[in-house]
């Protein structure tokens, strides 16, 4: 069998993966990035606040946190549930004492069911970013574009008219994305993006209604993954987040400004086993020279700057 030399002819070969979302890059070679106020380490909290509906099914798949038991679990649903209740206060003091100005990632269903969070929220001028509309309404790729808008624009929407907050950045439940989901989040009027895990430092992300910019949202250090699937110790995960901020504010000295990622869910860091560990751990990264707390947008803005400068 001859296979013809045009069967090798591919035009959209590159270095990175095969799309114009965005050029490939390598953050050692970047131009180092100056953050304002001669800050070296920018510490982004996440808080993920989500409503698990108590008979989500597990179609096309069951997201991190997902039900894992049968039917209507009432095991599963109460777990989740305690974060709203219970571990979003802890978490809300904690933040409190050192000063963390955290995004706050929220299914809009959420800022439906407990307006008494938004305004906890609000009161202390939190920022809002989408994150769909539920935990069993996910975004993938057998998703109808057209259904998928309808989910965007509800998340938004309501987030906006709830808030008041101008909602400018997006978070998919379970990270999970259609082919379409960047470009609906920009036709809403969305300015970043937070789902992609490949880089360190934001990077400019092209949709077919406009520029989006993309967050490092770190998964590996967050509270779901290490405490909650691996089940690993508390104190394995305060290690973890050490270590990495040890690593970022080295490189910060060298190579320009970085950014440390931290996502928590209340219904894991919100727990009494685990809040005095997260307290540690906080109040070290604080102490850490020239690290300040800021927001997704904060961030975003800080980055788009620095490009253009």
């Amino acid at each position: 069998m001859t296979i013809e030399p045009s069967y090798f002819d591919y035009p959209h070969r590159g270095p990175g993966m095969d799309h114009s979302r965005y050029p490939f890059r390598r953050l050692a070679k970047q131009a180092p990035v100056a953050w304002p106020g001669g800050a070296k380490l920018l510490l982004w909290v996440t808080l993920h606040l989500e409503h698990f509906p108590m008979n989500m099914g597990s179609k096309p798949f069951t997201p991190p946190g997902g039900m894992s038991r049968p039917g209507v679990s009432v095991w599963d649903y109460t777990q989740r549930d305690y974060g709203n209740r219970v571990g979003f206060y802890r978490l809300m003091k904690l933040f409190d004492k050192h000063g963390i100005k955290p995004t706050i990632a929220m299914n809009s269903e959420v800022a439906v069911r407990y307006p008494y969070l938004l305004d906890r929220i609000l009161e202390r001028g939190w920022e809002i970013a989408a994150s769909g509309t539920d935990m069993g309404h996910l975004h993938h790729g057998g998703l109808v574009e057209e259904a998928e808008r309808e989910q965007v624009q509800k998340s938004f929407g309501d987030l906006r008219r709830l808030s008041g907050q101008a909602v400018t950045g997006w978070h998919s439940p379970a990270h999970s994305q259609s082919p379409n989901t960047p470009d609906l989040v920009a036709e809403a009027g969305g300015l970043y993006l937070a789902d992609w895990i490949n880089d360190d430092m934001p990077y400019a992300f092209a949709t077919r209604a406009g520029e989006l910019t993309q967050m490092p949202l770190s998964y590996d250090l967050s509270d779901r993954k290490i405490l909650y699937q691996q089940s690993l110790p508390a104190a394995v995960y305060a290690h973890q987040i050490d270590m990495a901020c040890k690593c970022l504010r080295a490189e910060a000295e060298t190579r320009g400004g970085r950014i440390l990622s931290l996502s928590l869910s209340p219904w894991v860091a919100g727990l009494p086993a685990q809040i005095r560990t997260l307290d540690g751990v906080l109040g070290r990264i604080i102490a850490t020279g020239e690290t300040v707390s800021v927001c997704g947008e904060d961030i975003r803005s800080f980055w788009t700057a620095a490009k253009s400068s």
